[in-house]
């Protein structure tokens, strides 16, 4: 299903490349020239997204190889592939563009991950909806590979009420009218920006709380504040926390004891793998 939606974008994003034509190849290249090559990464990564290249390849009559899978990591040579010279250099910015970004995202979702391990090992790492228009289940994808949580989806995944449904509604109300409206089968999330909020929220009982834009030591206070409100009653939500975190600063937030960290960072910020294309063998040209 997430390989035929790559393939789609990517057939999709290729049209809109090509446009009316590579004048640069067919000006260049002439007809029946077939070509042997790699696809490289240019620096030590988290591969992601290979699959999808390698049915774009195919789509266009393109033999590959691929070397590695998903998930692992590598430096060099990752895809081997045969071909049309001019198809393969029409493709060739369409298919790096993506693995590049996809195996960016995986790549800086592995390296926090891995950080984080180094003092908390239960916390999970997610991303959040701040995702490209269209690319978005392909960036979770990426996040996944990359050993973090995905985050809900799309907006039918999970109730989440904001700061604007907060805004327009009010907390508690928010909270009563999604119990009672959702189905059963989907969790509620609230988001809170004090801990008066929070304290709020609590008699209410939700499935999960996010602690919103909180400072280290707030969550420290709020962690007392849920403990508390647990010995009376028996109920500790799934606490989450967002808002601000980055590499620099997430250890001061990991080192609680919280379930959830989740940053826009690992989608909307991370950096494409240096990668690229190269043919190493004309195998037969035909004269004119």
């Amino acid at each position: 299903m997430l390989k035929d939606y790559a393939l789609k974008i990517l057939k999709k994003s290729l049209e809109y490349d090509v446009g009316f034509g590579d004048i640069t190849t067919n000006s260049v290249i002439l007809e029946d020239v077939n070509v042997k090559g790699v696809i490289k990464a240019k620096e030590e990564c988290i591969l992601c997204g290979i699959d999808f290249i390698v049915e774009f390849f195919k789509e266009y009559n393109i033999k590959c190889k691929k070397l590695y899978n998903d998930g692992d990591k590598v430096f060099g040579v990752i895809l081997e592939f045969e071909g049309d010279a001019k198809t393969i250099l029409t493709l060739e910015r369409t298919a790096l563009n993506l693995l590049m970004h996809l195996s960016g995202i995986a790549t800086n979702t592995y390296n926090i991950v891995k950080k984080v391990r180094s003092i908390n090992k239960n916390v999970k790492i997610a991303c959040t909806r701040k995702t490209l228009p269209l690319l978005s289940p392909l960036q979770k994808y990426a996040v996944y590979v990359g050993g973090g949580d995905t985050h809900r989806f799309r907006l039918d995944d999970c109730v989440l009420i904001k700061d604007n449904h907060i805004s327009i509604v009010g907390i508690k109300e928010s909270i009563r009218r999604a119990k009672k409206n959702v189905s059963f089968t989907k969790r509620i999330e609230v988001e809170v920006s004090n801990l008066e909020e929070l304290k709020e929220v609590l008699e209410e009982k939700p499935d999960i709380i996010m602690l919103d834009n909180f400072k280290p030591e707030d969550i420290e206070k709020s962690l007392k504040i849920i403990d508390d409100f647990k010995k009376k009653t028996n109920f500790r939500p799934i606490i989450e926390v967002s808002g601000g975190i980055n590499e620099s600063n997430i250890l001061e937030y990991a080192k609680y004891n919280i379930d959830v960290i989740s940053l826009g960072i690992l989608t909307h910020s991370s950096k494409s793998v240096d990668m690229s294309l190269d043919i190493l063998e004309v195998k037969s040209i035909k004269k004119h």
